[in-house]
């Protein structure tokens, strides 16, 4: 099933679609950096609760339920071939012979898999489905040739400050082996996160061309009608007693065939008519000094939500940084008294 733009009130609604692009990203690192299960589960919950709010859950459960086997493989794949020398073996998935050994650690962390996986995968559905297409296509597209300098700063020294944190943390060896005193050692690194940030910064408010941004908003808006057309196209065979799905497999290829040209041909019609829709509206004319009548604007749950993202990926960091990533396997080894 398509994912398309659903209307509603809800808070991912309200955010701003630049918010929804960094949420998703920030969610993929936290699924990265979070290796306990207990965790990403419950950071899965909450993102799927907040998705029913704002989209409807059967719509949801559908596009979901489809990737549970896909997911479960990944996880068993997991299980049985992560095997650390200091795992704590269970039994072997072949008792006769030996083969394929089953471990607390593997248990645990295929669980984790699992459920990053669906952490990624649900981001970018709420972000499709809150998030209207243009308004997608204009967080991702340059507006501004002139922006101030005091608020570019600002958020050059923000972008710093985490990313400052993010190389304590991270690589706090690599650190130490700088040849100068600690706190020349600190300045260095923060002078280089702090170049870091405001590059990092210029290339993404940059954005991509207003060419690239139509062709975005096109492909998203074309999704749902394509999916439409073709079910119609199926429709329509049916009711003249065209078997659309035939047991043989020579046939499913010459009916699958039948399918294709009409909807081909559909979707070179209507590029032809985007096209000159396009150039009646002398889009092509002095594209970089072009305006928008939609704009984009921040306001403060979009600071909230940015601000429990970072500290969300901070802490999971500090958390594996002292020895506390992995409390619920720690728990089960005690329990078991290894």
């Amino acid at each position: 099933m398509p994912i398309e733009y659903q209307k509603g009130d809800s808070t991912l609604h309200g955010l701003d679609a630049r918010t929804k692009i960094l949420l998703f990203i920030g969610l993929t690192l936290i699924s990265v950096v979070v290796i306990d299960p207990v965790f990403i589960a419950a950071l899965f919950i909450i993102l799927y609760q907040l998705g029913a709010m704002a989209v409807d859950r059967q719509i949801l459960n559908r596009n979901l339920r489809v990737l549970v086997v896909i997911f479960l493989t990944f996880s068993l794949f997991q299980i049985l071939f992560f095997t650390p020398k200091e795992a704590v073996f269970l039994f072997y998935l072949i008792p006769r012979v030996n083969w394929i050994p089953v471990t607390i650690q593997g248990l645990v962390r295929g669980v984790a898999v699992f459920f990053r996986f669906f952490i990624v995968v649900l981001s970018v559905h709420l972000m499709l489905y809150t998030t209207p297409p243009v308004d997608l296509v204009l967080g991702l597209t340059r507006r501004e040739h002139k922006r101030p300098i005091g608020p570019a700063l600002a958020a050059s020294a923000v972008l710093a400050a985490v990313l400052f944190a993010i190389a304590v943390l991270s690589f706090p060896d690599e650190i130490q082996r700088i040849p100068l005193a600690p706190g020349w050692r600190l300045a260095a690194v923060a002078t280089g996160v702090l170049i870091l940030g405001y590059v990092v910064y210029n290339l993404a408010s940059h954005g991509l061309p207003p060419e690239m941004g139509m062709a975005l908003s096109i492909g998203f808006a074309t999704v749902g009608i394509l999916s439409q057309q073709s079910q119609k196209i199926t429709d329509a065979q049916k009711a003249r007693g065209y078997d659309v799905r035939p047991k043989n497999l020579v046939r499913r290829v010459q009916v699958l065939t039948a399918l294709l040209i009409p909807i081909f041909l559909a979707t070179l019609e209507r590029s032809q008519d985007i096209a000159i829709a396009i150039l009646a509206r002398a889009f092509d004319y002095n594209i970089g000094a072009r305006t928008y009548r939609r704009q984009l604007k921040f306001r403060t749950r979009d600071y909230l939500v940015m601000a429990i993202i970072v500290g969300l990926l901070l802490g999971s960091m500090a958390l594996e940084r002292n020895g506390w990533g992995n409390p619920t396997e720690k728990f089960i080894l005690g329990v078991i008294g290894q």
